[in-house]
């Protein structure tokens, strides 16, 4: 990877149990569509890289990562050796179709993962899939918007593939595989601003090509239960901006399943003009809407009303920031 050779691609397919897609093409594309692919191809590189040293870490018995039952063991060697294998083919079907639009294909970066074991390792899997999931709505959408209806189904293929490991990640945490009725809706810009918190500055090599936002940083961090409750969140700004924050009002904006944005009114906490970091309290209305599974949070200079996560994206200040109760 990136670039297998004949005998490597037969080995993927092996190893995925199924075959990169052969059905033909269409002969043209929309740029929104080429920027789709151009995501894709961006976030599957990243999970190539993550579930490969997952693989490696386990096969290996690096400290954290060692399976102690045998049966486990093998079994979740043998399930990461598909995923690893599936993303793979993911990664190489987006990059097919760039290059039958005849566009540069994306490269990969050099990635950092915040995560020391096993568990770790497989609750952070679970996040990003859930971001992923919720990001393929907004592609398939885009194509068709777009008149790309003939790219809207190998999409909805990978959403169900996609599902399917959801639902792994989840048991290994002891939560039923499924996470709700709909699941979270996300806006592709979300996705690219996302994916770069997992990225080494500097080290993509054509990632300018991709015509998307990157939106600065929110951390969350008093992450929510499943309850009503006030939570904090953090964002850097430069001393000018920390000093005029007390003057403005932000909100904090909620995207949760395929619902309407809630907008809560986001209070500073502490603000320090020094280092540029503002932490904010905001009300997490968890009972009033059943905000279970993913929640996608925002930093808005306006409470709306939006009426859908891409009007919140076209609002939002930092984010997105990722909340996983239940």
């Amino acid at each position: 990877m990136p670039n297998p050779d004949d005998s490597q691609l037969q080995q993927i397919s092996l190893n995925a149990h199924g075959t990169p897609p052969n059905s033909p093409l269409p002969a043209t594309i929309s740029q929104n569509g080429i920027t789709n692919l151009q995501l894709i191809a961006f976030n599957e590189l990243f999970e190539v890289a993550f579930f490969n040293q997952l693989l490696l870490n386990i096969t290996t018995n690096v400290e954290g990562y060692f399976i102690a039952n045998d049966a486990d063991r093998d079994f979740t060697i043998q399930v990461l050796t598909a995923i690893l294998a599936q993303e793979e083919v993911h990664a190489l079907t987006a990059n097919t179709g760039l290059k039958h639009f005849n566009q540069v294909p994306i490269e990969p970066c050099n990635y950092t993962f915040p995560v020391s074991t096993f568990d770790e390792a497989i609750a952070l899997a679970a996040t990003f899939t859930d971001v992923v999931l919720g990001t393929l709505q907004d592609v398939i959408v885009r194509f068709a918007a777009a008149n790309d209806v003939d790219l809207t189904r190998i999409i909805a293929a990978t959403i169900g593939n996609e599902g399917e490991q959801q639902g792994w990640f989840r048991l290994l945490q002891d939560k039923i595989p499924s996470e709700s009725p709909t699941l979270t809706t996300s806006d592709v810009n979300f996705a690219f601003t996302a994916i770069q918190s997992f990225v080494i500055p500097g080290t993509c090599p054509n990632i300018e090509l991709i015509n998307l936002k990157t939106f600065p940083a929110l951390n969350i961090v008093t992450p929510p239960e499943a309850k009503t409750q006030e939570i904090l969140v953090s964002f850097s700004v430069s001393k000018e901006e920390a000093q005029s924050l007390a003057d403005g009002k932000l909100w904090l904006t909620y995207v949760n399943q395929l619902n309407v944005p809630i907008t809560e009114p986001l209070g500073l906490f502490e603000v320090d003009k020094e280092e540029g970091v503002v932490v904010a309290k905001a009300l997490f209305p968890y009972d009033d809407n059943l905000l279970n599974g993913l929640t996608i949070a925002a930093v808005t200079g306006s409470e709306g009303p939006f009426a859908d996560v891409n009007a919140v994206a076209e609002a939002t200040l930092f984010g997105p920031g990722l909340i996983i109760v239940n």
